[in-house]
């Protein structure tokens, strides 16, 4: 009788450890999971690559934006049209850029410059500027070096006169704002965006 009952205690564990087995075997092949875990793994990947290409998409808006105004702005002063609420020519053109990026970038940022050229060859040889008394401009006698000898100040700022070569540079600083992509691109996290422009001037 002792005989039979330890047989069937000893059949019982060996069922109980074959279904524990089993139920280990069943958990370990069980996949409704993984869905869930792999997403956990790439969520965060996913999220900045996203962002990272808003953030492209954002730049080249306003690169592009800033490529429209500078043209524009250029044909707007090669006729020396003067806004009457601006009173300046630059003024007029800096107010037709606001115009069209003003709403995407930050105005105070915006750096824009206007050089001035006698003819289209000097724009590969501009006359040498050198401010040697730091007195914010290269007016002074042995400040300016006439390269080509034409007694016009090639390269220097302005919007020029009728029929001048003028050369409008419009430049803007975009500050990316994810860190992780910031780190990856651009100079500290700042991209710098130009855009420039060359006419010549009507002869108003």
């Amino acid at each position: 009788m002792q005989t039979y009952r330890t047989k069937d205690l000893q059949s019982g564990h060996q069922a109980h450890v074959r279904g524990g087995r089993f139920t280990v075997r069943r958990l370990w092949r069980e996949d409704s999971g993984t869905t869930a875990i792999e997403f956990a793994f790439i969520a965060l990947p996913l999220v900045y690559l996203m962002v990272g290409i808003i953030e492209f998409s954002l730049a080249m808006t306003v690169g592009n934006s800033l490529e429209a105004a500078t043209n524009m702005s250029s044909r707007l002063g090669k006729t020396g049209y003067v806004d009457e609420d601006a009173e300046t020519q630059e003024q007029t053109i800096l107010d037709e850029v606001e115009r069209r990026v003003g709403p995407l970038i930050d105005m105070e940022k915006i750096a824009t410059s206007n050089e001035v050229y006698n003819d289209f060859e000097s724009l590969t040889n501009p006359d040498i500027f050198e401010d040697k008394n730091d007195d914010g401009d290269t007016n002074d006698p042995g400040e300016w070096t006439d390269v080509d000898g034409d007694s016009f100040r090639d390269g220097s700022d302005g919007v020029g006169t009728a029929g001048d070569i003028i050369v409008y540079k419009i430049s803007y600083p975009w500050q990316v704002i994810t860190p992780l992509i910031g780190n990856i691109v651009g100079d500290h996290g700042i991209i710098n965006l130009s855009a420039y422009s060359v006419v010549k001037n009507e002869p108003y």
